[in-house]
């Protein structure tokens, strides 16, 4: 996204409007303590839309009436306002011929800031974010998301934007964060999620095809679920059909219809219709219903010697884990002799020599017992044993009186035939409800036909795999490794310009696109984090080989749909050389600063480190925009001034304001 800050501003309650203008590059406010240099962040990130106002209290807070933030787009300039704690936010738009005269136009304070332009601050976001191309409405990639959770994924926002934009005094020089805002974990789970979105690798295009992908898997699960299930109902409808034919079988003497079962079910309808048409014939002098009634009282028979044998096997299984248990408690429960000391001194009887015979006895006794206890201690391993075995007999006998009752159910009408024939001598009835139970059958497989499930199933693996082969042609893996090794490469090269300890050098910085974990890689096997690499330059050197980079690639890929102008702000960077809490004097002495932070014999290497990183801060702008064509914008508030840069770069070229005699609102005269 091409676009820089073009100024920072309060209008205070006398309508006066106080101002810092920014260019693209370098810009420095500098100036000593309590004068307002860290508000700039505070003021740009309120302006952005924070849910928080978090401008330091003081001189600010108690004279401003309104903030706003000038951002210069190629064809126009946008201005965003915000009155001091409320939620509603302006937005107006500006001709870039308008542009120059904009202070001018601001300090009609009642006629710019209309209320026409103000709107609260959820719609305010989302109308900024349409100017930065960001205006994604649903990312979710599973269609069920709001269903099960009530709500949408978060959409990025510009308010994924200050993570990468703002590095505040507390954090430039952090061994612990990174990242602002990064300590609530769903915020740093969301930038991590979004920063592929936001660098332009995806768009909403991309999660129309994810959730549609989603959508057709979920359907190729449910079709794959129900196979199993199917295949279950048409075994249980032909086992029906074999037992039907099977029973008119034995019943009648002869079969009833030359169709077998799985033809029947492949063909429903023409076989109900020859079952219907086919008359019941019996055939007096078969042997069919003595050959299949001997045959099931011979299963019978074999599964009820198999059911009394397992059911042995499972007493005594019982009687095992009883048996273990019971003798464990028992034995653990014996007293164990705390002595070996014998009563009487052990005397040989033949040679009234003393002997200590009797007494290691009793201690190998004593340690006997001690094994003894501690081993049944372990019966419960015996007893799990035991219990895995009861498990798998008691299994056997559900399965053999499963198969026992099938055979007592295909008995049941030849047992009931014999009665009823001594009662009423009638051949023809049980045949004929045998053949009546079969065109019921046949009618409920045509009543309820199964759907054609392995026709689906195709048909669904061919749309998902469809569906993968579009989403992989984003190629949003191999973009996003090319994009972290980018990123890494640039901070290999950035890395060598900054003064790491030596511990570190050659320093090898490497971020992790998944995790937005930073470290240095010691060796192949060795990665040393942040937290432990020691010395807070080391840690602010880091940070900025970061964030720098990451804005080389926000003014590389500007043209390619990245969302995050390269605007960085730097608070107070030179922390780790100057750590003085006070500065107050008229201009920047860090011979005094040095003294406050006992560092006098090291002021001339931090004046060098100092000076050193506004070199490498200023050459990077320079060599972005060359490489790039997009000049970064890096806005650094610090304590620092009249730095002796290199050959070609003068450090008040930089500086965009001086705060030692006066602050960010400066003194108005009385009323």
């Amino acid at each position: 996204m091409k676009c820089f800050l073009k100024y920072i501003g309060i209008v205070d309650t006398r309508d006066k409007i106080h101002y810092v203008p920014f260019y693209p590059g370098l810009n420095v406010i500098t100036g000593k303590s309590s004068t307002g240099k860290s508000a700039i962040l505070e003021i740009f990130d309120y302006c952005m839309g924070s849910s928080e106002d978090t401008i330091p209290v003081g001189v600010i807070t108690d004279r401003s009436k309104i903030f706003f933030v000038v951002l210069q787009f190629a064809s126009f300039v946008l201005v965003l306002g915000r009155n001091a704690g409320t939620n509603k936010c302006f937005l107006r738009e500006v001709p870039s011929a308008q542009a120059d005269s904009l202070i001018a136009l601001i300090e009609s304070v009642g006629a710019f800031f209309d209320p026409r332009y103000y709107v609260p601050l959820a719609d305010f976001i989302k109308s900024l974010g349409r100017y930065f191309g960001v205006t994604l409405e649903n990312i979710d990639e599973d269609p069920l998301h709001k269903e099960l959770t009530g709500k949408k994924s978060e959409t990025p926002s510009i308010r994924s934007f200050p993570s990468f934009m703002l590095q505040h005094q507390n954090l430039v020089a952090n061994k612990h964060a990174i990242f602002y805002r990064f300590d609530q974990k769903h915020k740093r789970d969301q930038a991590i999620e979004h920063f592929k979105i936001l660098m332009g690798i995806v768009g909403e295009e991309y999660f129309d095809l994810a959730k549609e992908h989603n959508v057709a898997k979920q359907e190729l699960r449910r079709i794959q679920l129900q196979i199993p299930k199917q295949d279950m109902v048409k075994a249980s409808a032909i086992a029906l059909f074999s037992d039907c034919l099977s029973e008119y079988l034995a019943l009648a003497g002869t079969p009833l219809i030359e169709l077998t079962p799985e033809e029947m079910w492949k063909n429903p309808k023409p076989a109900l219709r020859k079952v219907m048409e086919r008359s019941v014939r019996i055939d007096g002098l078969s042997d069919e219903f003595e050959k299949k009634r001997n045959g099931l009282l011979d299963t019978k028979a074999e599964l009820m010697i198999k059911l009394r044998s397992a059911q042995g096997d499972l007493r005594l299984a019982k009687s095992s884990i009883d048996s273990a248990s019971g003798f464990g408690l028992t034995m653990t429960s014996l007293p164990i002799p705390s002595s070996s000391a014998l009563e009487e001194a052990a005397i040989c009887p033949f040679c009234d020599a003393h002997s200590d015979t009797p007494e290691d006895e009793a201690n190998k006794l004593s340690d006997a017992i001690h094994w003894l206890n501690k081993e049944l201690k372990l019966s419960s391993y015996a007893r799990e044993s035991f219990g895995e075995e009861r498990r798998s007999i008691e299994k056997e006998i559900k399965a053999i009186e499963a198969q026992l009752k099938e055979v007592q159910n295909s008995l049941k009408p030849l047992d009931e035939e014999i009665t009823r024939l001594k009662l009423s001598k009638n051949v023809d009835e049980s045949a004929q409800r045998a053949k009546f139970r079969l065109e019921e059958a046949i009618k409920q497989r045509i009543e309820k036909p199964p759907s054609d499930l392995v026709d689906s199933e195709a048909y669904w693996k061919a749309r998902v795999k469809a569906l993968a082969d579009e989403m992989a042609e984003y190629q949003v893996a191999s973009e996003l490794e090319k994009l972290q090794n980018d990123i890494n490469d640039k901070m290999r090269q950035l890395g060598q310009n900054f003064d790491f300890e030596e511990a570190y050098k050659p320093v090898d910085l490497r971020f992790d696109l998944e995790t937005f974990d930073l470290w240095h890689q010691k060796d192949k096997d060795t990665k040393v984090y942040l937290r432990s690499m020691g010395s807070g330059a080391n840690w602010l050197y880091s940070h900025l080989t970061l964030f720098m980079s990451l804005h080389y690639q926000f003014a590389a890929r500007a043209d390619s749909g990245c969302k995050i102008p390269p605007i960085l702000f730097l608070d107070q960077p030179t922390q780790v050389y100057f750590p003085a809490a006070l500065d107050a004097g008229k201009k920047f002495a860090p011979e005094v600063l040095a003294i406050q932070a006992n560092r006098q014999d090291k002021l001339e290497d931090d004046i060098d480190a100092v000076t050193s990183m506004f070199n490498q801060i200023a050459n990077f702008c320079t060599d972005t925009h060359q490489q790039t064509g997009v000049m970064p914008q890096m806005i650094i508030c610090d304590h620092a001034d009249n730095l002796d840069l290199e050959e070609g770069l003068e450090f008040s070229d930089y500086v965009r304001a001086t705060w030692r005699t006066r602050g960010f609102i400066a003194e108005v005269e009385p009323a």
